[in-house]
Formats: C-alpha cells, sequence, structure tokens
C-alpha cells in the first residue's frame, strides 16, 4: 500500500510536502532522503524544487522510484559505460564534447542542450499535468530579478530553466524571457508549498566550508564559492521569517558544486540524514 498521505489529524489527513533545495553535486543527496519514503510506502502530497532538487524532484513526481533515479546517476557518472566517467579517468577531451556542448556565442559556457536532450528521454513526461505527483519548480526570471514558480506547461523547460547557473549555462529561454538558476532566488523552496499541504519537510544540502589552509583559494573555488555564500544568506533571512515542520540539514562535507563523480561518498553521507527521517517518519504515522 503507498500513502499519499501519512498521518491523522483531528479527524482529517495531513498531506506532506517536499522541498528540495539547491546545492550542485550535493543534491544527489536528496535521492536518500527519497528512498525513507519508498522504504515506508509513502509519497508526498506535492514537491518543489531549485536547481538539482528540480531534476530529482521531476524525475521522482514522473514516477520515478529514488532507487530507479540512483541508477540512472550511477549508470551516467559511474560506470565504465559512462563518457563523463571516461574522460574524467582517461582525459580524452573528445569524450567530453560528445557529452557536453560548449557555447561560442556568449551567455554561458555551456549550452546545454545535450543534457536537455538526456532529460527528456530518461524523464518520459512531457508536461506538468502528466506527473504522478504534483510538482513545483522555481526559476529566476533574469530581467524581473525575481522568483518565477512553474507549475504547468512543458516540464523539461522549466527544469533546465532551475539549474541554468549562470556562467555556467547558457540561460534557458520561455516565451522570449531568460531564466537562470532558481536557487539565485530561493535555494530551499519550502514556502511555496505551505499552502498546498499540512506538513512541510525541506531539505537543504548547501555547502559547509571549513578552512583547509591559509592559501588563497583558487578562481573556481572562488566563483563557485560567492553563489553558496548567496545562498546560504537568501535561505538563513527566509528562516528568520518562518521555518518549515521539519528542516533536514545534510552534511555533505568535502564535495563542491561539480563533483559529480563523487557519488559514493555523498550517498553515504547523507545515509544518516535518511535512517533519521525514517524514524521521524513512522513517529509521525503512529501518532
Amino acid at each position: 500500500m503507498i500513502y499519499s498521505v501519512f498521518v491523522y489529524k483531528e479527524h482529517y489527513l495531513v498531506k506532506i510536502g517536499l522541498a528540495l533545495g539547491a546545492g550542485g553535486a550535493r543534491g544527489l543527496a536528496h535521492i536518500k532522503i527519497l528512498e525513507a519514503f519508498d522504504e515506508l510506502n509513502i509519497k508526498p502530497s506535492i514537491i518543489s524544487g531549485s536547481s538539482i532538487g528540480a531534476i530529482i524532484g521531476a524525475a521522482y513526481a514522473s514516477g520515478m522510484t529514488a532507487k530507479e533515479i540512483k541508477l540512472k546517476v550511477d549508470t551516467l557518472i559511474n560506470t565504465r559505460e559512462s563518457k563523463a566517467w571516461e574522460f574524467y579517468k582517461n582525459s580524452d577531451i573528445k569524450l567530453l564534447f560528445n557529452f557536453i556542448d560548449f557555447n561560442m556565442n556568449g551567455g554561458g559556457i555551456i549550452k546545454g542542450d545535450k543534457f536537455k536532450k538526456f532529460m527528456e528521454n530518461e524523464i518520459k513526461v512531457d508536461t506538468f499535468e502528466d506527473l504522478q505527483i504534483p510538482l513545483k519548480i522555481v526559476a529566476t526570471h533574469y530581467w524581473k530579478k525575481s522568483q518565477r514558480i512553474f507549475t504547468n506547461g512543458n516540464l523539461i523547460p522549466a527544469i533546465t530553466a532551475s539549474y541554468s547557473l549562470p556562467g555556467l549555462f547558457s540561460p534557458t529561454v520561455i516565451n522570449n524571457e531568460l531564466y537562470f538558476d532558481g536557487g539565485m532566488v530561493n535555494p530551499v523552496p519550502f514556502d511555496i508549498i505551505n499552502e498546498n499541504c499540512d506538513y512541510v519537510i525541506a531539505v537543504d544540502v548547501s555547502a559547509n566550508k571549513f578552512p583547509k589552509s591559509k592559501k588563497i583559494p583558487s578562481f573556481y573555488e572562488n566563483i563557485f564559492s560567492a553563489f553558496q555564500i548567496m545562498q546560504n544568506s537568501i535561505l538563513s533571512e527566509k528562516l528568520s521569517n518562518s521555518k518549515p515542520d521539519l528542516l533536514i540539514k545534510i552534511k555533505v562535507k568535502n564535495v563542491r558544486m561539480l563533483d559529480f563523480t563523487k557519488t559514493a561518498e555523498i550517498f553515504e553521507q547523507a545515509e544518516e540524514a535518511k535512517k533519521e527521517l525514517k524514524i521521524k517518519l513512522k513517529k509521525m504515522m503512529k501518532d
């Protein structure tokens, strides 16, 4: 039996909302959170996602299990057949060009068309209306400097808008409007589902920075760290005004924003959060 709601309270069913935050490679930890739901045969009533959270959330809302999503990630990144793995191990530049489409016309280093095609092949749902679980995706409207919440229409463009990290990816164009990464305005979008459920669980996978030495960080580390500092500041401000019913802070150490080859480390570090969530969910179901 699958529960779309998980606990009775004052004679009505309490609906759960799940907000999956931004965080680059660390966002793969969301899969372990989804495993907790699957292992208890529970389904959220609604999901919201920003950046990597939008990708994982959309895959899950389409009907894929956490196990299936994890298998896709392992196949894409960590197997010997993976182009990303072969490049990482053998530094074969030709394999990189097979997987990533560099952009020579400005807007970002990567156009993102090839990864978009990959998502279309793997998330076999065309529109929000076709999803098995309602989904809200956050992106940043470039000109309005504000968040845009996608809830209907074509699914894949909304996902690409949500993970289009400025400088790395070209902006996503939807109806002649430019959109960038949702983490710029709402890194953990728990607030946009408050009205749609009775109990909100928010998952924060933002970076934990620890000084390793007195050495000045590299250009690469400076750029992405600045983005992460901005996200942490936005989230802290949000939490000072309102809080989700349960905030899960997954402490993933020594994993940078683009360290997608560290899946084993990410999953291992997220295991404790998964166990704690299962305990809390079981208690909720009994209360």
